[in-house]
């Protein structure tokens, strides 16, 4: 692909509408559209790579919606729209966040800015994406240097001002496994490395049905909270892979140099174990035990609020801050909030996690007023 402009002005915000028309494609050049149902909110990718478009499917390979190509796709009118190309380097006359934008958050190798309806993210000189949040419409470009690590595309370049553009559709993204048993979902909330993947296939070996070991979705149902599934693969130590002999019997793994971890499919371990969606009635702040033994320790509402706002995509964007602490406000008060340092003694952790189960939202044997 190449740009066509000349938009020079560093100053003045160039639209996501004509960043898309900047992205002329020859007659030779292969488009690929994807389209993707993220319940019930639809997102279409167009892309000329398909490094890119096959990155983006395999994040959000539970819902995509077969059979709608190129040919068909423009009979389906998406609520979100993403197009991101791959380019030889980054136009430093496009591809810029214009001067005095106010940065909104500092991640190290990605930066997101705002300026009233748009959205900047930067991956260093290696990528650079605009959003308008009004349009639900973002534009793109990423280097090809990047196009070797599906990751970095998916979960940095596409991922970050997709979760605003989906919020604003209603559905917040929020880091946290999901587990279900009859019906009741615990939020096991958290940063990698807490030990969410972990708990989730100890959890899911058990028989807990699954919404997501890293990532899930919310959105206001009735006047409470439901959580809604994100399966994306599971991402796996050399550790976890000890710890788990059941990992054996995977065939297909995804290697993640960049991570150094690998990545499966749970279905292809635990057939049928993902549920669509179910109301949470326990959120667990999970912590590897120093000690080796399961310990559970009460966890006030306002504390677990302050942990909810941290986890949750994007919290301090001003377009959607209001909605976005009464929905986890919601989902604090109708949940029993726990702290649980796990340790290796499986069993002990699934009776830790049945008892407090059978609580429901009892809060706890402290009695709190808040």
């Amino acid at each position: 692909m190449t740009l066509n402009t000349n938009f020079n002005q560093m100053d003045d915000p160039i639209p996501v509408s004509d960043l898309v028309g900047l992205q002329k494609h020859s007659d030779t050049d292969e488009l690929y559209v994807n389209n993707f149902d993220v319940h019930r909110v639809r997102t279409r990718l167009v892309s000329d790579s398909a490094a890119i478009a096959g990155a983006v499917s395999q994040l959000l390979g539970a819902f995509k919606l077969n059979g709608l190509n190129q040919s068909s796709s423009p009979n389906v009118t998406p609520d979100i729209e993403v197009h991101l190309s791959a380019v030889d380097a980054l136009d430093d006359g496009i591809a810029f966040v214009p001067a005095q934008t106010p940065m909104m958050y500092d991640w190290d190798a990605v930066k997101i800015y705002s300026l009233g309806k748009l959205r900047y993210l930067e991956m260093g000189r290696q990528a650079w994406v605009c959003a308008d949040i009004e349009e639900r419409r973002a534009a793109g470009f990423v280097e090809r240097d990047v196009l070797e690590s599906g990751w970095l595309i998916a979960h940095q370049v596409f991922f970050p001002l997709w979760g605003q553009l989906l919020k604003e559709c209603g559905v917040y993204p929020f880091h946290a496994a999901g587990l279900v048993k009859d019906g009741r979902a615990v939020l096991f909330p958290g940063r990698s490395g807490s030990g969410k993947s972990t708990l989730t296939l100890q959890l899911v070996k058990e028989g807990f049905r699954m919404l997501g070991d890293d990532m899930v979705f919310l959105r206001q149902a009735g006047g409470g909270v439901e959580a809604l599934s994100f399966p994306e693969e599971i991402n796996v130590t050399d550790e976890t892979l000890e710890l788990f002999p059941d990992l054996a019997k995977v065939k297909n793994f995804t290697e993640n140099k960049l991570r150094q971890k690998s990545s499966f499919s749970i279905d292809e371990l635990y057939p049928g174990c993902v549920t669509d969606r179910a109301v949470p009635s326990l959120m667990v702040l999970p912590e590897i035990s120093e000690s080796g033994k399961t310990e559970i320790l009460p966890m006030s509402r306002t504390e677990a609020l302050a942990f909810c706002m941290r986890f949750g995509l994007f919290f301090i964007d001003p377009s959607t801050t209001g909605k976005h602490f009464e929905l986890l406000s919601k989902l604090v008060r109708q949940s029993g909030c726990w702290r649980m340092r796990s340790g290796m003694d499986q069993e002990e952790l699934l009776r830790s996690v049945d008892a407090l189960l059978k609580q429901g939202s009892n809060l706890s044997a402290i009695e709190r007023k808040e």
